[in-house]
């Protein structure tokens, strides 16, 4: 664990809290499992899938507000509870592959606390201020069309020296990645990265899946041409004989075409009952 941690031991329950982040209140919530967070907090409920309870609200430290996530993490099945008794926990993977993130040069939200038990396990991370997701920014149609092209671009970069470095994301859709303009430059923040992992080289079945989760967006949203602009910085990052890529291309644009025709016939379907 981080140095910059403290170890708490509560009952069955340890907590990990950053030490720039510490509150006597809101350690003990977090030390109950969170089951007490809505008599001390004014929860906003953030969606999420049916294995996960997500929350958002203000706690006060030092004499200042911060909006913060919650995230509690449910178990999947029983082979869940047993594979956390051999394995990191969920919480335990989405913080050291933040760490590994971090020191490979990627952001991602601030974590400030984690817990575990027998029964539960959690993690706290500051809001990314001023972000939004990239779907959200780029689906909204308020930017101006030269600065909805360099956020593509520069997207495009991130996610080539990721892939250069061995990095898998694990699920790399728009709406897992906020981005913000930091004076001259778009900076990314990754979410959900439980799965996230580093390889010495990375599986071209996981570099091929990471870019159709990227590319599942609608054309009515994004065109063609920023498709390339997109792969044009990816393949700036990634040193790949030109056969190569247009081959991978060719595979990542059929499986996406593939899955939004899927997803758009399964909606077709929903809307008919």
């Amino acid at each position: 664990m981080n140095s910059c941690f403290d170890k708490i031991q509560g009952g069955n329950c340890t907590l990990y809290i950053h030490r720039d982040f510490r509150s006597a209140a809101f350690e003990q919530v977090l030390l109950a499992g969170g089951k007490k967070l809505d008599q001390h907090y004014q929860l906003t409920t953030i969606p999420a899938s049916k294995f996960a309870r997500v929350y958002k609200f203000a706690v006060r430290f030092d004499n200042a507000d911060r909006e913060v996530y919650f995230k509690q993490y449910l178990c999947r099945s029983i082979w869940d509870f047993i594979k956390d008794f051999l394995r990191p926990n969920r919480a335990e993977r989405t913080f050291k592959a933040a760490e590994m993130l971090a020191e490979n040069g990627f952001d991602a939200p601030v974590i400030i606390a984690m817990a575990k038990s027998n029964t539960t396990n959690l993690m706290v991370t500051l809001e990314v201020e001023n972000a939004k997701q990239i779907y959200q920014l780029i689906s909204e149609g308020q930017l101006k069309t030269a600065d909805k092209r360099e956020l593509i671009r520069a997207f495009g970069r991130t996610v080539g020296r990721m892939h250069a470095r061995g990095i898998f994301h694990g699920d790399l859709r728009l709406g897992n990645i906020l981005a913000r303009r930091d004076k001259d430059r778009w900076r990314f923040f990754f979410l959900d990265n439980e799965r996230t992992r580093k390889f010495y080289r990375l599986p071209a079945r996981l570099r091929r899946k990471n870019l159709v989760q990227v590319n599942m967006i609608p054309p009515a949203v994004i065109s063609n041409t920023d498709r390339v602009r997109f792969f044009r910085e990816y393949w700036a990052q990634n040193k790949i004989a030109e056969t190569k890529k247009t081959a991978l291309i060719k595979k990542v644009l059929k499986k996406t075409r593939r899955r939004l025709d899927e997803k758009r016939n399964s909606k077709s379907c929903k809307s008919q009952f």
